[in-house]
């Protein structure tokens, strides 16, 4: 039983150590991403990705980067790679901590080597002094009969690779962890609103926060020549009905909060009314261009306003409005009113415009997994860095004694895939001794 379960072990530690197996699960993932550019994604464009085959939303191509076969998909490779690094970790370490010279002429590397006669004190000599002069950290060994040395440089170039492969690992388990616990949302709001976060319309993912947001103000500011300014929100966060934190945010100045980003995304005029009806006062919060609509209670009345003019150093603020009967597409009345202003709606109800209200539009973004994809970018620069521009290189050789006085010594060069680089050394060393 034990040797079977020790059997199957292996298998899968084989599989999973294939290069063959990260190639195809980089191709299958990157063929099913291919398809995700593709295929409307209902968190971009949920219009679009409804009208996808109903085949393709079972299948989840629709949201497929929160799906589960997805993301098992990344994981595998995960499992792949950190079985191929640990694999090649104990060949690496040793390349760079535990350098030995070499022992046998078969060790000494053969695709690139020279063969140097002399005697062999001098030759001792002449090599030794070459690689300091050049830097080399130098290990040597061997006997009265045979004299050996290994010297290596910029060692650290030997984890270019397993950087970037280990880069790629810290990468996806940073996109995991910001999809199964951050989430992505958008609020639209008027000024002088609080809005439970867990109420914010989500695109993704879900709330687990419990603070409210307070609008407020939100301003739609110009400079003095007209052009505009920014869009500015004044934003609260409450904590048990108690304000926490405080911020005025704007395009490309987000406001973070326990991890929670609040982005300046959009903005819209809007306007506060008093409907009076029946004795009754209701506050009623508009914005422009028909974006929400007021129902007067027990009746098929619609209001919209369709155009609201925010105060300026000239003029009040004014809202253009209109309302609507059942389904019919033409107002049944309509009209504007500046501030202060009120106006009978079909004599059912009074109709005021009480002050201006601008609407700001904020993205609402948690990912934790942001510093760890940092990481991983940080790392795959680093790994590459050192593959490409620190590439490992190593002399060795062997100083066999024929007589006590002369002997044969045979040096050989190690650069990974630049071999001009080892080449070029080897030929510096040689020259250097036979001078």
């Amino acid at each position: 039983m034990e040797e079977n379960s020790k059997n199957w072990v292996d298998r899968l530690w084989r599989a999973f150590s294939s290069m063959k197996m990260g190639l195809a699960l980089l191709g299958i993932i990157a063929l099913v991403a291919g398809l995700g550019t593709l295929i409307p994604q209902a968190e971009q464009d949920p219009q679009k990705a409804q009208a996808v085959g109903q085949l393709w939303q079972t299948l989840g191509f629709t949201h497929l980067y929160s799906t589960v076969w997805f993301r098992l998909l990344l994981g595998l490779l995960c499992i792949n790679l950190i079985v191929c690094s640990i694999q090649r970790f104990g060949s690496i370490y040793r390349q760079t901590f535990q350098l030995a010279p070499p022992t046998i002429l078969a060790r000494v590397p053969q695709k690139n080597s020279r063969v140097v006669k002399g005697e062999v004190q001098s030759l001792q000599k002449s090599v030794q002094e070459f690689l300091q002069q050049k830097g080399y950290r130098v290990i040597l060994g061997g006997d009265s009969s045979q004299w050996s040395f290994i010297a290596a440089k910029r060692r650290l170039g030997h984890w270019g690779s397993f950087i970037t492969h280990l880069s790629f690992v810290v990468l996806v388990l940073g996109a995991l962890l910001g999809s199964i616990l951050g989430f992505k949302g958008y609020l639209m709001e008027g000024a002088g609103t609080t809005i439970p976060l867990q109420q914010i319309e989500l695109s993704k993912g879900k709330v687990s926060e419990t603070f409210s947001v307070r609008i407020n103000s939100a301003e739609d500011r110009f400079l003095p020549n007209g052009q505009r300014d920014n869009w500015y929100t004044d934003m609260s966060i409450l904590e048990n009905g108690q304000e926490v934190a405080r911020k005025t945010l704007s395009v490309n100045h987000p406001f973070e909060y326990k991890g929670v980003t609040f982005y300046q995304a959009s903005f819209s005029n809007g306007a506060r009314f008093t409907v009076e009806m029946k004795g009754e006062k209701i506050p009623v919060v508009l914005r422009e261009q028909g974006q929400n609509y007021y129902q007067a209670p027990g009746t098929d009345l619609y209001l919209i306003a369709t155009s609201i003019m925010p105060p300026s150093s000239s003029q009040k603020a004014v809202a253009l409005y209109q309302v609507y009967k059942g389904t019919g597409a033409d107002p049944v009345q309509s009209g504007q009113l500046s501030l202060g202003q009120t106006v009978d709606v079909q004599s059912t109800y009074k109709l005021t415009l009480d002050s201006y209200a601008g609407f700001t539009g904020l993205q609402v973004k948690k990912d934790p997994g942001v510093a760890i994809i940092w990481l991983g970018c940080a790392l795959l620069v680093l790994g590459l860095l050192l593959a490409f521009y620190w590439q490992p290189l190593v002399l060795s050789g062997i100083l066999n004694s024929e007589n006590g006085r002369e002997g044969t010594l045979t040096v050989g060069a190690f650069s990974g895939k630049a071999k001009a680089v080892s080449l070029e050394a080897l030929d510096q060393l040689v020259s250097s001794v036979t001078k």
